[in-house]
């Protein structure tokens, strides 16, 4: 098997498991992997989730040209390029919608960092980018300089989800399960504690 056709099997392995992880619904989200210094493969668009196969997986260059794959590639494919163009020791982004994170930051909260030895996974800091329209260029540019500092490796979109990035995707998709297990623990502990 090469390398190529690993990665696409493992990008739609994961997929499917943030679905199944109730990290994303059917038709939301997105995940990628750099292929090499100018190509990537992302998840197709306007697919259900847990259906992808790799032969799915859309392959593309950093300047948005598709070079293959059955179908278009995700709505947030320029998100995406934007992150790989910022930090070059990225090799995966994954972009999910987690309820439990989205549920504490619109109620007014934030994640305890030090809840489950956050920082260790994601970095000093969680940034978050206020609310911009999914799929356009600003919220592209504006995950990526969130993302600039090659320490944080996490961001929480506002009224949106998560992007979490790594050095394979397995690494992105721990750090997105961990901030989502960490926001339900801090949900559980304002409700047993009264928001103390």
């Amino acid at each position: 098997m090469t390398r190529e056709a690993e990665l696409r099997r493992l990008l739609a392995d994961v997929f499917r498991w943030t679905y199944l992880k109730n990290l994303t619904t059917t038709m939301g989200g997105n995940a990628s992997v750099r292929l090499d210094e100018e190509t990537i493969l992302i998840t197709p668009s306007g697919m259900p989730k847990h259906m992808i196969k790799p032969a799915n997986i859309v392959k593309m260059r950093l300047d948005g040209t598709v070079q293959g794959g059955a179908g278009r590639p995700s709505s947030e494919w320029r998100m995406h390029v934007e992150i790989y163009k910022t930090r070059d020791d990225v090799r995966a982004v994954l972009h999910v919608h987690p309820p439990h994170v989205i549920a504490l930051y619109e109620s007014g909260y934030k994640l305890d960092l030090d809840i489950v030895e956050l920082k260790a996974y994601v970095g000093p800091t969680v940034p978050e980018v206020g609310y911009l329209a999914p799929g356009s260029q600003e919220l592209a540019e504006a995950v990526a300089r969130a993302l600039r500092p090659r320490n944080i490796h996490a961001v929480v979109l506002r009224k949106h989800g998560i992007v979490t990035v790594g050095s394979n995707i397995l690494e992105a998709l721990n750090r997105a399960e961990v901030l989502d297990q960490a926001a339900y623990m801090a949900i559980l502990r304002n409700l047993l504690t009264g928001g103390k």
